[in-house]
């Protein structure tokens, strides 16, 4: 059963048959050619479900990515297969009041152990983002846990409320420093000046046993002349590369800057980059809160954004990615800003014909707003991010809609840029991109029969990092609008 087909790439998990061999297998090839598959293979599992991981496709896809040699970059500014930890015990002394204050490391106790060092954990709160310095310990209610501040300061600590039994903590993704050992869990379940941001460099492993190497998943990946090439892997490795595209979309999001004061296990500095909402936030984009959203709402706020820095016209689109909730309050906003004006003609756009077993003469009612074109050229266009919506990550409920606050955010990007750069790219590290294969009695590509293995296990285990990072080349050009009840 194909489950990706489009015009470039046919995918499909299917039995293992004789002719998948070592030299068609889709991991060796990846980690013998990174450069040639890297961005393949990485569009291939955030594009299973385009919404899964929109900006990550959007910007692959594109061709928005650039590569780099270092690990810092600069530019002129111009203008739920897992389910969260949950507290089982409070730890923390009564008499601290600012637990983490100047990145001094808290201890709190979870229900699993299943996160590890450089897990980056958050309390339902992207202000308030964790690492995980230590293995987790048994503790006599569940397991202690280590953290610290991902970007510790003397002014800012934890919420109390963020360690009391029941609250909920979810993984974004994992963060590393040069020369590290460790990886990320894999869960089954910037008047012009020169702005710097730094790439993120994520790991992540997983283990395949022997039992579970009996289903593949086989793909047809075209070359650059756009011949098809059949490979293959083990299907139960494809959950780790959906996971692995989850966490790099969670990264281009929400990666927060920090200076290195996190060390890693080797002790050496943790550095992060900064992610899209936070140089929205930092770099002049435009940032309101709002309580009801409204056509005269998103037309002001889309004139903020333009007036003055793109005159009017073609080049006035904005992407607007938002929650599921948002989608519906976005179409209900431009349809009461049409039922104003009273040129609404219900059956011409409202009524379909449609195929009834009840009536000769069956009708369908309903239409779903997507886009709204303003004056002087403005458009903005709604696509969905999931992230927006996922439980396991935001716990903040609107007490009016009874869903996530989170999944009433608008995010407004412009993608255009100067000539034929574009204005929010991926950037990525040359030679960033490593993958290893650690073989038992099973191997990736089968039983193995080689003389020798690393460990006498009847599994494989794989290991991936990447440095990468989202640069916005003119945060004026992008704002959000943020859900805040009075």
């Amino acid at each position: 059963m194909a489950i990706l087909t489009d015009d470039h790439m046919i995918v499909k998990k299917m039995g293992w048959h004789s002719t998948m061999t070592d030299t068609n297998h889709l991991g060796a090839a990846l980690r013998a050619r990174p450069e040639k598959l890297r961005q393949r293979m990485l569009q291939m599992f955030s594009s299973f479900n385009y919404s899964d991981n929109p900006i990550t496709s959007m910007l692959i896809s594109t061709g928005r990515t650039e590569e780099i040699s270092g690990v810092r970059y600069e530019w002129e500014l111009q203008g739920a297969e897992s389910r969260p930890l949950v507290v089982v015990d409070n730890v923390i002394p009564v008499s601290n009041v600012t637990p983490g204050y100047g990145g001094i490391a808290v201890q709190v106790a979870f229900d699993v152990p299943w996160c590890i060092p450089g897990d980056i954990i958050h309390p339902g709160d992207m202000a308030h983002k964790a690492r995980v310095m230590e293995q987790p310990r048994k503790h006599a209610k569940g397991w202690l846990y280590t953290l610290k501040a991902v970007n510790p300061s003397h002014t800012r600590s934890f919420l109390v409320e963020s360690f009391s039994e029941g609250t909920k903590w979810g993984k974004l993704y994992s963060t590393y420093e040069e020369g590290a050992e460790q990886m990320g869990s894999t869960l089954f379940r910037p008047d012009p000046q020169i702005l710097t941001n730094r790439l993120t460099m994520l790991r992540k492993h997983f283990k395949v046993t022997g039992y579970a190497q009996n289903q593949v998943l086989a793909a047809q990946i075209p070359d650059s002349k756009g011949a098809l090439h059949k490979m293959w892997m083990n299907f139960a490795e494809s959950e780790f590369w959906h996971q692995w595209a989850r966490e790099l979309e969670r990264s281009l999001w929400y990666g927060e800057a920090n200076n290195g004061t996190i060390l890693g296990s080797t002790g050496r500095p943790v550095y992060s980059g900064a992610g899209l909402q936070q140089q929205i936030a930092t770099l002049g984009g435009h940032v309101h809160n709002y309580n009801t959203l409204s056509g005269k709402l998103l037309q002001e706020f889309t004139m903020d954004i333009f007036y003055g820095r793109v005159k009017p016209g073609a080049q006035r689109k904005l992407k607007v990615f938002t929650g599921e909730y948002g989608m519906i309050a976005f179409h209900n906003a431009v349809m009461s800003e049409l039922q104003k004006t009273g040129f609404l003609t219900v059956s011409e756009f409202f009524i379909d014909k449609s195929k009834s077993p009840y009536h000769d003469n069956g009708l369908a009612f309903g239409a779903q707003f997507h886009r709204y074109r303003m004056a002087n050229g403005a458009e903005i266009e709604v696509i969905h991010n999931p992230l927006y919506d996922d439980r396991s990550l935001h716990w903040k409920i609107d007490p009016v809609t009874g869903f996530p606050e989170e999944s009433m955010r608008f995010t407004f990007l412009d993608f255009s840029g100067e000539g034929t750069e574009s204005n929010i790219k991926m950037i990525n590290q040359s030679n960033g991109f490593k993958l290893n294969y650690v073989e038992g009695t099973a191997s990736p590509f089968g039983p193995n029969v080689r003389v020798s293995s690393a460990h006498h296990g009847d599994y494989y285990s794989m290991g991936v990092q990447d440095s990468l990072g989202a640069n916005i080349a003119d945060a004026t050009r992008t704002g959000e609008l943020i859900l805040l009840r009075s």
